[in-house]
């Protein structure tokens, strides 16, 4: 591992770790969650999403493998990372932001070797976790084409029922501390 990646990752305590198969069994990855206010190296971060939060409700996007509530997306050239959480959700969900800020990061380790055309960085990359309040909603502007089927706010209090994954919930936790704080 890089000694830059290697010593930001020794300066946290992950709040959850898990493992996941990408790319249709062929990518296979441990994925470690961080709180942080620090931006792991930029030239590492493939994506960032966020917890987005509307008076006590929680955006939640469906897609073909279920419930989460970490929409955003792959970064595009030239685009800063506040650019690139700010296209991702109005194209997944359709709501824009605002009081966006920084939670942390989930640092991604490739297990095994990856596929010959696999085009992203490896062995090790982040994506960039943030906390924003829902502004402004513009159905027109969410892609059809896409892989989420869905997104809806859903009451904090009963997101339980959804049976998020660890880290979601800990990311939430965090984003309502900072959402209480303002």
């Amino acid at each position: 591992m890089d000694k830059e990646l290697e010593a930001l990752l020794q300066q946290h305590t992950p709040i959850a770790e898990e493992t996941a198969i990408w790319g249709n069994g062929t990518v296979h990855l441990h994925i470690t969650n961080y709180l942080s206010d620090t931006l792991p190296p930029l030239n590492y971060v493939t994506s960032v999403r966020a917890i987005v939060l509307q008076e006590e409700n929680v955006l939640v996007v469906r897609d073909h493998v279920g419930p989460h509530i970490e929409p955003g997306g792959r970064r595009e050239a030239g685009e800063t990372l506040l650019q690139t959480l700010q296209r991702e959700l109005l194209e997944e969900t359709g709501w824009t932001i605002e009081d966006v800020q920084l939670l942390g990061f989930k640092h991604l380790h490739h297990l095994k070797p990856v596929p010959e055309d696999y085009s992203y960085i490896t062995p090790d990359f982040f994506q960039v976790i943030y906390t924003a309040r829902a502004d402004t909603y513009r159905a027109e502007a969410v892609r059809t084409d896409d892989i989420e089927i869905e997104a809806f706010f859903y009451p904090i209090a009963e997101v339980q029922a959804l049976k998020l994954k660890p880290a979601e919930l800990l990311y939430l936790e965090a984003a309502q501390r900072i959402q209480e704080q303002e």
